[in-house]
Protein backbone atom coordinates (compact mmCIF):
# COMPACT_ATOMS: atom_id res chain seq x y z
CA UNK A 1 0.00 0.00 0.00
CA UNK A 2 1.27 3.45 -1.21
CA UNK A 3 2.08 5.65 2.12
CA UNK A 4 0.86 9.24 1.68
CA UNK A 5 3.47 11.81 2.67
CA UNK A 6 1.26 15.08 3.15
CA UNK A 7 -2.14 16.93 3.04
CA UNK A 8 -4.22 17.40 0.35
CA UNK A 9 -5.32 20.56 -0.84
CA UNK A 10 -8.90 19.92 0.91
CA UNK A 11 -7.79 19.00 3.92
CA UNK A 12 -5.20 21.85 4.12
CA UNK A 13 -8.11 24.02 3.45
CA UNK A 14 -10.18 22.54 5.93
CA UNK A 15 -7.24 22.94 8.34
CA UNK A 16 -6.76 26.83 7.15
CA UNK A 17 -10.48 27.40 8.25
CA UNK A 18 -10.75 25.72 11.55
CA UNK A 19 -8.01 28.17 12.76
CA UNK A 20 -9.57 31.33 10.98
CA UNK A 21 -12.82 30.40 12.90
CA UNK A 22 -10.70 30.03 16.12
CA UNK A 23 -9.01 32.80 15.84
CA UNK A 24 -11.94 34.84 15.14
CA UNK A 25 -13.48 33.52 17.92
CA UNK A 26 -10.42 34.18 20.32
CA UNK A 27 -10.19 37.71 18.75
CA UNK A 28 -13.24 39.37 20.78
CA UNK A 29 -12.22 37.39 24.01
CA UNK A 30 -8.95 38.70 24.09
CA UNK A 31 -9.83 42.19 23.47
CA UNK A 32 -12.79 42.06 26.23
CA UNK A 33 -9.81 40.95 28.78
CA UNK A 34 -7.94 44.04 27.37
CA UNK A 35 -10.84 46.44 28.29
CA UNK A 36 -11.76 44.33 31.78
CA UNK A 37 -7.69 45.39 32.74
CA UNK A 38 -8.03 48.76 31.02
CA UNK A 39 -11.27 49.53 32.90
CA UNK A 40 -9.75 47.85 36.02
CA UNK A 41 -6.22 50.23 35.39
CA UNK A 42 -8.29 53.25 35.38
CA UNK A 43 -10.45 52.61 38.84
CA UNK A 44 -7.11 52.07 40.50
CA UNK A 45 -6.10 55.38 39.22
CA UNK A 46 -9.09 57.18 40.37
CA UNK A 47 -9.15 55.01 43.92
CA UNK A 48 -5.72 56.75 44.04
CA UNK A 49 -6.79 60.32 43.20
CA UNK A 50 -9.65 60.33 45.51
CA UNK A 51 -7.20 59.13 48.59
CA UNK A 52 -4.88 61.98 47.35
CA UNK A 53 -7.90 64.79 47.82
CA UNK A 54 -8.58 63.45 50.93
CA UNK A 55 -5.12 63.45 52.28
CA UNK A 56 -4.51 67.03 50.82
CA UNK A 57 -8.35 67.84 52.66
CA UNK A 58 -6.55 66.41 55.88
CA UNK A 59 -3.12 68.27 55.89
CA UNK A 60 -4.90 71.41 54.75
CA UNK A 61 -8.31 71.30 56.32
CA UNK A 62 -9.89 72.08 53.17
CA UNK A 63 -10.55 70.50 49.38
CA UNK A 64 -8.26 71.91 47.09
CA UNK A 65 -9.49 74.25 44.44
CA UNK A 66 -9.95 73.56 41.16
CA UNK A 67 -7.68 75.87 39.94
CA UNK A 68 -5.98 79.50 41.05
CA UNK A 69 -7.65 82.49 41.91
CA UNK A 70 -6.08 84.10 38.80
CA UNK A 71 -8.36 81.57 36.74
CA UNK A 72 -7.20 79.53 33.67
CA UNK A 73 -3.74 79.30 33.56
CA UNK A 74 -1.54 79.08 36.10
CA UNK A 75 -2.08 75.69 37.58
CA UNK A 76 -4.93 73.54 38.56
CA UNK A 77 -5.69 70.84 41.00
CA UNK A 78 -3.87 69.02 39.05
CA UNK A 79 -0.44 70.34 40.59
CA UNK A 80 -1.88 70.54 43.99
CA UNK A 81 -2.05 66.85 44.12
CA UNK A 82 1.05 65.79 42.94
CA UNK A 83 2.76 65.35 45.95
CA UNK A 84 -0.44 63.40 47.30
CA UNK A 85 0.11 61.03 44.45
CA UNK A 86 3.80 60.08 45.01
CA UNK A 87 4.42 63.13 42.11
CA UNK A 88 6.42 65.34 44.63
CA UNK A 89 9.43 65.95 42.78
CA UNK A 90 7.42 67.16 39.65
CA UNK A 91 5.37 69.57 41.81
CA UNK A 92 8.35 71.25 43.20
CA UNK A 93 9.47 71.64 39.20
CA UNK A 94 6.29 73.80 38.70
CA UNK A 95 6.33 77.77 39.02
CA UNK A 96 3.84 80.09 39.59
CA UNK A 97 0.74 77.71 40.80
CA UNK A 98 -1.82 81.00 41.44
CA UNK A 99 -0.16 83.43 40.02
CA UNK A 100 -1.24 85.93 37.11
CA UNK A 101 0.21 87.09 34.19
CA UNK A 102 1.48 90.45 36.18
CA UNK A 103 2.99 88.51 39.01
CA UNK A 104 4.81 86.25 40.67
CA UNK A 105 2.61 85.89 43.93
CA UNK A 106 2.00 82.05 43.18
CA UNK A 107 4.03 79.48 44.83
CA UNK A 108 7.23 78.66 44.15
CA UNK A 109 8.24 81.85 42.56
CA UNK A 110 10.34 81.21 38.91
CA UNK A 111 13.64 81.06 39.63
CA UNK A 112 15.03 83.25 37.09
CA UNK A 113 12.70 86.13 38.00
CA UNK A 114 10.20 86.29 34.86
CA UNK A 115 7.25 87.37 35.45
CA UNK A 116 3.79 85.54 35.08
CA UNK A 117 4.62 82.36 33.79
CA UNK A 118 1.97 80.34 32.67
CA UNK A 119 1.26 76.46 32.76
CA UNK A 120 1.86 76.71 28.90
CA UNK A 121 5.54 78.10 29.24
CA UNK A 122 8.75 76.39 29.87
CA UNK A 123 9.96 75.75 32.12
CA UNK A 124 6.77 74.47 33.16
CA UNK A 125 6.05 72.93 29.51
CA UNK A 126 9.44 71.26 29.89
CA UNK A 127 9.24 69.73 33.58
CA UNK A 128 5.80 69.27 33.66
CA UNK A 129 2.34 69.94 31.49
CA UNK A 130 4.63 68.25 28.49
CA UNK A 131 4.44 64.95 30.14
CA UNK A 132 2.15 62.66 30.15
CA UNK A 133 1.02 60.85 33.85
CA UNK A 134 -0.25 57.49 34.27
CA UNK A 135 -2.25 58.20 37.68
CA UNK A 136 -4.24 60.67 35.14
CA UNK A 137 -4.38 59.06 32.42
CA UNK A 138 -6.99 55.56 31.25
CA UNK A 139 -5.72 53.31 29.36
CA UNK A 140 -8.39 53.15 27.67
CA UNK A 141 -8.77 56.10 25.65
CA UNK A 142 -6.43 57.90 22.79
CA UNK A 143 -3.81 59.75 23.90
CA UNK A 144 -3.77 63.39 22.69
CA UNK A 145 -1.33 66.32 22.72
CA UNK A 146 -3.43 69.37 21.76
CA UNK A 147 -1.09 72.15 22.15
CA UNK A 148 2.86 71.47 20.82
CA UNK A 149 4.04 68.65 23.08
CA UNK A 150 1.55 69.82 25.99
CA UNK A 151 -0.54 66.65 27.07
CA UNK A 152 -4.63 65.58 27.48
CA UNK A 153 -5.76 63.62 30.38
CA UNK A 154 -8.74 61.32 31.53
CA UNK A 155 -10.15 62.80 35.20
CA UNK A 156 -11.75 66.12 35.74
CA UNK A 157 -12.68 66.87 39.78
CA UNK A 158 -17.13 67.52 39.69
CA UNK A 159 -17.38 71.43 39.97
CA UNK A 160 -21.25 71.00 40.13
CA UNK A 161 -24.52 71.05 37.31
CA UNK A 162 -23.61 74.26 35.38
CA UNK A 163 -20.04 74.82 33.47
CA UNK A 164 -16.59 74.71 35.10
CA UNK A 165 -17.27 78.46 36.71
CA UNK A 166 -20.81 77.79 38.19
CA UNK A 167 -22.18 79.45 35.04
CA UNK A 168 -25.63 78.25 33.40
CA UNK A 169 -24.58 76.22 30.22
CA UNK A 170 -25.11 77.56 27.23
CA UNK A 171 -29.05 77.13 26.03
CA UNK A 172 -30.10 76.55 30.06
CA UNK A 173 -31.70 78.42 32.08
CA UNK A 174 -30.73 76.32 35.42
CA UNK A 175 -29.25 78.11 38.26
CA UNK A 176 -25.91 75.86 38.89
CA UNK A 177 -24.24 75.30 42.26
CA UNK A 178 -21.14 73.77 43.36
CA UNK A 179 -19.76 70.60 43.32
CA UNK A 180 -17.12 69.68 45.78
CA UNK A 181 -14.65 71.64 44.21
CA UNK A 182 -16.45 75.73 43.34
CA UNK A 183 -14.79 77.16 39.94
CA UNK A 184 -17.57 79.90 40.34
CA UNK A 185 -15.52 81.28 43.48
CA UNK A 186 -12.02 80.96 42.64
CA UNK A 187 -10.60 81.51 46.15
CA UNK A 188 -13.30 79.25 47.60
CA UNK A 189 -12.19 76.33 49.58
CA UNK A 190 -14.90 73.81 50.48
CA UNK A 191 -14.86 71.49 53.17
CA UNK A 192 -16.04 67.83 53.33
CA UNK A 193 -18.18 68.97 55.72
CA UNK A 194 -19.88 71.63 53.48
CA UNK A 195 -21.21 68.40 51.44
CA UNK A 196 -24.96 68.31 53.50
CA UNK A 197 -26.03 65.49 51.09
CA UNK A 198 -23.54 63.00 52.37
CA UNK A 199 -20.17 62.03 50.98
CA UNK A 200 -21.59 58.64 49.39
CA UNK A 201 -24.23 60.96 47.32
CA UNK A 202 -21.52 63.47 46.47
CA UNK A 203 -19.37 63.00 43.04
CA UNK A 204 -15.81 63.75 43.83
CA UNK A 205 -14.66 62.94 40.42
CA UNK A 206 -15.35 61.60 36.86
CA UNK A 207 -13.77 59.90 33.49
CA UNK A 208 -13.43 62.36 30.76
CA UNK A 209 -12.20 61.62 27.01
CA UNK A 210 -9.29 63.26 25.57
CA UNK A 211 -10.26 65.67 22.82
CA UNK A 212 -8.01 64.60 19.84
CA UNK A 213 -6.32 66.99 17.37
CA UNK A 214 -6.75 70.72 18.70
CA UNK A 215 -9.40 69.85 21.43
CA UNK A 216 -8.88 71.09 24.50
CA UNK A 217 -11.42 68.57 26.38
CA UNK A 218 -9.28 66.87 28.70
CA UNK A 219 -6.41 69.63 28.78
CA UNK A 220 -6.67 69.91 32.80
CA UNK A 221 -3.79 72.06 32.58
CA UNK A 222 -6.25 74.76 31.80
CA UNK A 223 -8.79 75.68 33.90
CA UNK A 224 -11.48 75.83 32.25
CA UNK A 225 -11.02 71.67 31.30
CA UNK A 226 -10.16 71.07 34.84
CA UNK A 227 -13.95 70.27 36.07
CA UNK A 228 -16.85 68.18 35.02
CA UNK A 229 -20.81 69.37 34.58
CA UNK A 230 -23.78 67.10 35.97
CA UNK A 231 -26.24 69.26 34.10
CA UNK A 232 -25.64 65.57 31.68
CA UNK A 233 -25.63 61.91 32.15
CA UNK A 234 -22.38 59.87 31.24
CA UNK A 235 -21.41 59.67 27.51
CA UNK A 236 -24.28 61.93 26.78
CA UNK A 237 -25.36 63.03 23.09
CA UNK A 238 -25.37 66.78 24.12
CA UNK A 239 -22.25 68.43 22.93
CA UNK A 240 -19.26 69.69 25.79
CA UNK A 241 -19.03 73.27 24.98
CA UNK A 242 -16.16 75.65 24.21
CA UNK A 243 -15.85 79.07 23.72
CA UNK A 244 -13.78 78.43 20.60
CA UNK A 245 -14.18 76.06 17.54
CA UNK A 246 -10.58 75.76 16.76
CA UNK A 247 -10.45 73.84 20.25
CA UNK A 248 -13.96 71.72 19.56
CA UNK A 249 -13.17 69.00 17.47
CA UNK A 250 -16.59 67.89 17.19
CA UNK A 251 -17.21 64.12 17.06
CA UNK A 252 -20.14 62.96 17.77
CA UNK A 253 -19.72 59.30 15.82
CA UNK A 254 -16.58 58.98 18.61
CA UNK A 255 -18.56 59.94 21.51
CA UNK A 256 -16.90 63.39 21.09
CA UNK A 257 -19.84 65.90 20.45
CA UNK A 258 -18.77 69.53 21.11
CA UNK A 259 -19.86 73.29 20.32
CA UNK A 260 -18.08 76.22 19.96
CA UNK A 261 -21.06 78.43 21.31
CA UNK A 262 -19.21 79.68 24.52
CA UNK A 263 -19.24 78.26 27.99
CA UNK A 264 -16.82 75.92 29.57
CA UNK A 265 -19.35 73.27 30.15
CA UNK A 266 -17.67 69.30 30.24
CA UNK A 267 -19.64 66.25 30.60
CA UNK A 268 -18.38 62.82 32.00
CA UNK A 269 -17.14 60.64 29.13
CA UNK A 270 -15.32 57.11 28.72
CA UNK A 271 -14.81 54.67 26.43
CA UNK A 272 -16.21 52.07 28.59
CA UNK A 273 -18.94 50.35 27.83
CA UNK A 274 -22.19 51.41 29.41
CA UNK A 275 -20.83 53.62 31.36
CA UNK A 276 -18.35 55.64 33.22
CA UNK A 277 -15.80 55.55 36.31
CA UNK A 278 -16.29 57.70 39.44
CA UNK A 279 -14.90 58.64 42.61
CA UNK A 280 -17.45 59.62 45.22
CA UNK A 281 -16.90 61.85 48.60
CA UNK A 282 -16.54 59.01 50.22
CA UNK A 283 -13.15 57.98 47.67
CA UNK A 284 -15.37 54.83 46.96
CA UNK A 285 -15.14 54.02 43.02
CA UNK A 286 -18.61 53.31 41.32
CA UNK A 287 -19.65 52.42 37.98
CA UNK A 288 -21.74 54.35 36.91
CA UNK A 289 -24.66 53.35 34.42
CA UNK A 290 -25.73 55.48 31.35
CA UNK A 291 -28.72 54.86 32.02
CA UNK A 292 -28.58 56.60 35.18
CA UNK A 293 -32.00 58.44 35.92
CA UNK A 294 -30.31 62.01 34.42
CA UNK A 295 -31.56 64.13 37.14
CA UNK A 296 -30.11 61.41 39.82
CA UNK A 297 -26.74 62.39 37.97
CA UNK A 298 -27.23 65.87 37.82
CA UNK A 299 -28.05 66.00 41.61
CA UNK A 300 -25.02 64.25 42.42
CA UNK A 301 -22.90 67.21 41.59
CA UNK A 302 -23.70 69.84 44.10
CA UNK A 303 -23.34 68.60 47.66
CA UNK A 304 -25.57 70.75 49.22
CA UNK A 305 -29.18 71.14 47.06
CA UNK A 306 -30.72 68.57 49.93
CA UNK A 307 -32.17 66.59 46.90
CA UNK A 308 -32.60 62.63 48.25
CA UNK A 309 -31.26 60.63 45.55
CA UNK A 310 -31.00 56.64 44.84
CA UNK A 311 -27.74 55.46 42.88
CA UNK A 312 -28.59 52.08 41.35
Amino acid sequence: MRRRLGFTLIELLVVIAIIAILIGLLLPAVQKVREAAARMSCQNNLKQLGLGHHTYHDANGNLMPPMGPSGCCWGTWMILIMPYVEQTPTYQLYQNWGGSDSTNTGFPAPSNGTLGIRYGAAPNTTNVTGRRFKVFTCPSDRENTPIGAMTNHNYSVNTGNGSTYRAAPVGSTITPLAGMFDGGALTKKLKLTDMSDGLTNTLLMAEVLQGQASDLRGFQWWGDAAGFSTFAPPNTSTPDQIYTTGYCNNQPAQGLPCSGAGGATFFSRSRHTGGVNAVLGDGSVRFISNSINPTTWMWMGPGNDGNVITIN
